[in-house]
């Protein structure tokens, strides 16, 4: 199971869904069945076409200068996005008002301190990538303690944490490897899915 999948499990059928940051769509194929309304952000769709057709609504955005608008969802989506911006907890601030009632936000990170990055430092490594944990454009790193702590200060609730692994083809290895991005996911998982909500609007609610 991917990210997309893990966060799509996650959002009741019939919400309506900000998925900010939509890159080649793979969220709202992920969503296609359960009849929610997509609309998906990005600061351009140059990867989406085949995907296009699971969004309602498309907008190239960016949300540092732009801000979230004033459209109210019942979940708003943060898929590998915050690691990108030069301040992740004021877009997350702000997030907050544009959950309706009840809402929540799924966020994805990447795990800076996984244990190859971990090894990678005790050789004197410290390579950036094309894409991955240490993508070339991502401007903030996560451990487990540190996303925790930036979703609390931007006044979320934690409810759940789920430890992404990586693309494992033999199923007994994946077995092996779920159960030690349980046991320990500041070690063993490539990122996290964590749902969380805002305590004050659960209480206007």
């Amino acid at each position: 199971m991917n990210k997309y999948q893990q966060i799509a499990k996650r959002i009741p059928s019939a919400s309506q869904v900000l998925d900010v940051g939509c890159g080649s769509g793979d969220l709202g194929r992920s969503l296609h069945g359960k009849q929610c309304k997509v609309t998906g952000w990005d600061l351009k769709f140059d990867r989406i076409n085949a995907n296009r057709e699971f969004y309602q609504a498309l907008e190239e955005r960016n949300v540092e200068t732009q801000g979230l608008g004033d459209e109210k969802y019942d979940v708003v989506v943060f898929s590998d996005v915050l690691e990108h911006l030069n301040d992740p907890e004021k877009v997350l601030v702000k997030s907050r008002e544009s959950l309706r009632s009840g809402g929540m936000v799924l966020i994805s990170l990447p795990n800076v301190a996984y244990l190859d990055n971990r090894l990678g430092l005790l050789k004197g490594n410290w390579n950036y990538t094309d894409e991955g944990i240490l993508d070339r454009t991502h401007l903030k790193f996560f451990t487990l303690l540190t996303a925790e702590q930036l979703l609390v200060s931007s006044g979320f609730r934690v409810q759940d944490i789920e430890p992404e692994i990586p693309v494992i083809h033999s199923a007994w290895k994946s077995g092996i490897f779920s159960m030690l991005s349980e046991a320990w996911p500041g070690l063993f998982a490539i990122g996290w899915v964590f749902q969380a909500d805002d305590p004050q609007n659960q209480l206007n609610g």
